[in-house]
């Protein structure tokens, strides 16, 4: 109050730098996770699953369990492909994880059967920010100009933009040049196709033919073959003939003639193998993948690649966009909730000051501490690297209503120093000076509760560390508004008053407590009954890892048997797009559906892609009365079913970390481990049938799936020997014969089109008839040389902890928790007869919930701890603060009874709320406790004491506590995007600082007396 105008200029700095940090924080959905994960990908093309299995899994295995800090190595095997993934501490440091990693696995890469070896540390954000179909306005446009149009002109410029990393083209069609030769001209000619491709590669490519010096200059002397259209392709020499006697026989005395490719075979521009088919609402598309940088803004990159979007639409008549998919939607949605919810819960705390202090200047006073306080977090917060995100912005909607707290202790006793007859200068400085303590002890025991968290490993500690820096951030600003700014606004706005705000003079009050304080006995038993009981009802709580949210996305991937080609699963997901376009017809805005081999899943231990595969994204309406997707899901799911030979499986995106963990596996998983892989199908198959009788689970897969079926070549070894032929050169010939060879390109208008050259398509039975070409010349057919088997193994082969591994995944049914169904499946797992050596558990969620509860039992315990010691250190006392201590178990009454009642499962968020009760509950308590301590000086007795330390402080203590449950009822029963994610931490604190207030105004004066009266202090 001695300087005014400093603390003016000062709250004016913290309010400038606080706009200016808020306009540069970053917005995205949750804090930028770093999952440590390093992923192992070796590619050996043509064995088998149990091939590489046993050739690089295992191994890889061994060696990469042996890096420090390794906390879980499991792989997948495939047909020519092996994934070996390390899930390491989350302490650890990744950067020489992935320089050990990268040792243990350099051997393999001298391994000449190896095609790819690829070790890289998981992203969990490397996944697409945005979808978006392309497609022609004109009709008449064609897949293959508008894919110019794509690669040349939208692909460069989206790419050139600050924050997109690649847009990647999804489907989409190119035509490239075909050179289907003939095998008897070829043979007619002396030809063959590796020769053809060669002369391709020698006439499509310039050389140099050194320099040349004329005078003062020096000119490069380049011979240029370039190949522009299909009449090149076609007039290209590859050769040359004679002509023939009568008798057949080559002429030697004939002339020369150039042999020509179009001499050997047809050249056409066509349509080249496709791995990938895109549709929008029906008809064919193209799909665009856009990709953020590491650490860009979400919203931003979503923002500008839109803006751009319209620009290219503008310029480009033919082209439109639609956007499918867009993580920003949901991001901003979410945090514009959060924000509301916080604007709101301030506007309902503000009221109640009004409300309580009937004074309007009293009121602003208070009511500037919040946006102050919290403009003072956001410069914190900008200089920490901190993001406004659903966990950040849930802080400050908490902190909502706890920063006015001690703005309330404050002004209460400036306006009792008023009451006694002080001037308006001289009780803002005492009034601030005399609380400093108490509240300074009720900010370090809030602060102190967030220490564990930030210091917590695992994806719990990962997830809230910003939320605790941010809760802490904004009680230590309001901390310092409290005692700078709020006694300076007081000494100039209010004005000396007999008006008691802070007294209640209630008889009824003081008799009652007086006679509750004189029945201690029946005090204990009641408070003792309360505890059993929550005790009792916390055991019929469910609990799930993290709360559901219908983002109204849902995907369905098709699955059809192994080998089915792209054209029937495009036929097949044509269909499925019908039906769902029926069966949601009220709620669809877009149904996108991508046919064939997914880029952005093509490496990594997730769901394999292929011809046989397909992925359906419905998008719905954004409409607060729609069906929820667990309804839609349930209503198609039976008409899926009607379709032969299609597996189907669901991805909800119902948790928010799916799309920042980069996982779309089911939540509910069972993994049975052991070494027979006949029998682990057995069991496997056994224990999904038995889970299938579960209403609360559905869509139940098995990782045991047919695998693609093969045309195994057993070789004569004897009639191969004898033309100088091996395996190897065999089976060259025949990926030749069947698939081609890329021999070179054709440029033209800054585009490149591929020229293949090969043979006419054959099929199964024609193709024993094929040719093969021995090095001595000989022709043989592949069915002289070889016998043909057609079979089928395994899809994959997974293994976790050097152990091979049957796993189950399912959904869960809407209104299931996830607790509720893996009790019954717990049961139904006992109830089986497991094999000796065999193991089953349940994975997913369930891990990830059990790890996460673990870490934050020992949050809560240690936190616990910490206010103690505040409060010992605070009061000079070991005894006093457990009479304060005592309000952490009342609110764990108030908790057990708001998740009880309302039904609510028990997640990780509500987790984090009863750990911020550890510090916010004892609040009032220290605030009672610390009063009762200073009345103790001029009153005779403990009981005086304790009855007119309550009277006084009553008011103040229902006061912050109605502020800071107002602040949060928005977010504990708001709607939008985000609200169920936010919601049980609200619950938690609501619940809790309901009993943690009500019950300490008489349990807390019942400990205190009786542990003096028990120490024998004179006076009581």
């Amino acid at each position: 109050t001695r300087f005014p105008v400093t603390i003016g200029m000062i709250t004016l700095a913290i309010v400038l730098l606080g706009l200016i940090s808020l306009d540069r924080l970053g917005v995205d959905l949750l804090p930028d996770l770093q999952s440590p994960v390093i992923t192992v990908d070796v590619r050996s093309p043509g064995k088998t699953p149990r091939e590489m299995e046993e050739r690089y899994a295992r191994r890889l295995e061994s060696d990469i369990g042996t890096v420090r800090k390794v906390k879980r190595v499991h792989s997948v095997s495939r047909p020519g492909q092996a994934v070996v993934v390390a899930e390491f501490e989350w302490d650890a440091d990744m950067d020489f994880a992935l320089l050990d990693v990268q040792k243990k696995v350099g051997r393999y890469a001298s391994d000449t059967e190896v095609d790819v070896l690829d070790v890289t540390q998981e992203d969990p954000q490397a996944l697409p920010v945005m979808r978006v179909a392309v497609y022609s306005a004109d009709k008449g446009l064609d897949l293959d100009a508008l894919y110019g149009t794509v690669e040349t002109v939208v692909k460069p410029k989206l790419e050139s933009m600050a924050g997109v990393s690649s847009a990647e083209i999804e489907g989409g069609a190119e035509k490239e040049v075909k050179v289907i030769l003939d095998s008897y001209l070829l043979e007619a000619f002396g030809l063959t196709p590796e020769t053809i491709a060669n002369r391709f590669q020698e006439a499509n490519a310039d050389i140099s033919g050194g320099t040349l010096n004329d005078g003062q200059l020096a000119y490069l002397v380049k011979g240029l073959g370039r190949l522009v259209n299909v009449e090149d392709v076609r007039a290209l020499v590859v050769g040359e003939r004679r002509g023939v006697t009568a008798t057949g026989q080559p002429d030697p005395a004939s002339p020369r003639v150039p042999v020509t490719v179009g001499d050997v075979g047809k050249v056409i521009l066509q349509y080249g193998e496709r791995e990938t088919l895109v549709r929008l609402d029906g008809p064919e598309c193209m799909g665009l993948a856009v990709y953020r940088e590491a650490g860009a803004n979400t919203a931003n990159v979503v923002r500008s690649v839109m803006g751009a979007l319209e620009a290219i639409e503008a310029d480009l008549r033919h082209v439109r966009f639609t956007v499918v998919d867009n993580q920003a939607r949901f991001v901003e949605q979410a945090v514009s909730e959060v924000e509301e919810s916080a604007i709101v819960g301030a506007l309902l705390a503000i009221g109640v000051l009004l409300l309580s202090l009937r004074s309007w200047t009293t009121t602003v006073v208070i009511g500037l501490a919040i946006p102050i306080s919290v403009l003072a977090t956001f410069t914190l917060m900008y200089f920490e690297g901190l993001t406004l995100n659903v966990m950040t912005l849930g802080g400050l909607a908490l902190g909502a209503g706890m920063l006015v707290d001690n703005a309330i202790v404050v002004i209460e006793n400036i306006h009792r120093h008023l009451e006694q007859g002080s001037d308006v200068r001289t009780a803002a400085a005492r009034g601030a000076a005399e609380v400093g303590i108490p509240i300074l002890a009720s900010t370090i025991t809030t602060v102190s509760v967030f220490l564990p968290i930030v210091y917590l490993q695992g994806l719990a500690g990962e997830l809230f560390k910003e939320q605790a820096w941010t809760v802490a951030f904004s009680l230590i600003s309001s901390l310092g508004v409290a005692m700078t700014t709020v006694p300076m606004l007081a000494s100039k706005m209010l004005r000396q008053t007999r008006q008691n705000i802070s007294q209640v003079r209630s008889p009824m009050f003081r008799n009652t407590l007086s006679a509750v304080l004189n029945h201690k006995g029946t005090v204990a038993l009641v408070l003792a009954g309360c505890l059993y009981v929550a005790f009792l009802l916390s055991g019929s709580i469910q609990t799930e890892f993290i709360p559901r949210e219908d983002q109204g996305l849902f995907q369905v991937d098709l699955s059809l048997p192994e080998g089915t080609r792209l054209e029937v699963t495009d036929r097949v997901a044509r269909r499925v797009g019908a039906i769902t376009a029926a069966v949601c017809a009220d709620v669809i805005e877009h149904i996108y559906v991508r046919v064939g081999t997914d880029p952005a899943r093509v490496f990594g231990a997730g769901e394999p892609t292929g011809p046989n595969r397909a992925t359906l994204s419905a998008i719905l309406i954004q409409d607060p009365d729609r069906r929820t997707v667990p309804e839609l899901v349930a209503a198609l799911d039976p008409e899926l079913r009607k379709i032969p030979q299609l597996k189907v499986n669901y991805r909800l995106h119902e948790t928010a970390l799916e799309g920042v963990m980069g996982s779309d596996e089911a939540p509910l998983q069972i993994e049975i481990s052991g070494e027979n892989l006949d029998l682990l199908r057995d069991l496997t198959t056994e224990l999904q049938s038995r889970i299938a009788g579960l209403s609360s689970v559905y869509n139940l897969r098995t990782s045991f799936q047919g695998g693609q079926p093969e045309v195994d070549l057993a070789l004569h070894s004897e009639v191969a020997s004898a033309f100088g032929m091996t395996t190897q050169t065999i089976v060259k010939d025949l990926e030749r014969r069947l698939s081609g060879e890329i021999a070179g390109e054709l440029s033209k208008d800054q585009r490149a089109r591929t020229i293949r050259v090969g043979f006419e398509d054959v099929n199964l039975q024609e193709l024993a008839q094929i040719r093969i070409d021995g090095p001595d010349g000989a022709l043989l057919r592949l069915g002289d040389i070889a016998d043909l088997n057609v079979v089928s193994g395994p899809r994959e082969i997974l293994r976790d902890g050097q152990r091979r591994v049957g796993r189950i995944s399912g959904y869960l049914v809407e209104g299931t928790a996830l607790s509720e169904a893996t009790t019954r499946i717990g049961q139904i797992i006992r109830n089986m007869a497991i094999p000796h050596g065999y193991r089953v558990e349940i994975a997913g969620e369930e891990r990830e919930r059990a790890e996460s509860f673990g870490g934050l039992q020992f949050a809560l315990i240690l936190s616990i701890i910490l206010v103690y010691m505040v409060m010992a250190s605070i009061f000079e006392s070991l005894l006093h603060p457990f009479t304060v201590m005592l309000t952490v178990p009342l609110a764990g009454i108030g908790v057990v009874l708001a998740f009880w009642g309302l039904g609510e499962p028990f997640s990780v968020m509500a987790f984090i709320g009863m750990i911020m009760l550890g510090g916010i509950a004892v609040n009032d308590a220290i605030i009672l406790v610390d009063r009762i301590n200073q009345i103790r000086r001029d009153v005779n007795t403990i009981r005086d004491a304790v009855l007119q330390a309550t009277q006084d402080r009553l008011r103040p203590i229902l006061m912050t506590s109605a502020t800071t449950i107002l602040a949060l009822l928005p977010m504990a029963f708001g709607v939008g995007e985000g609200a169920r994610l936010r919601a049980p931490m609200a619950i938690a604190v609501i619940g809790g600082l309901i009993t943690s207030t009500l019950m300490p105004l008489v349990i807390i004066p019942v400990v205190y007396e009786w542990i003096d009266r028990m120490r024998g202090r004179p006076g009581a």
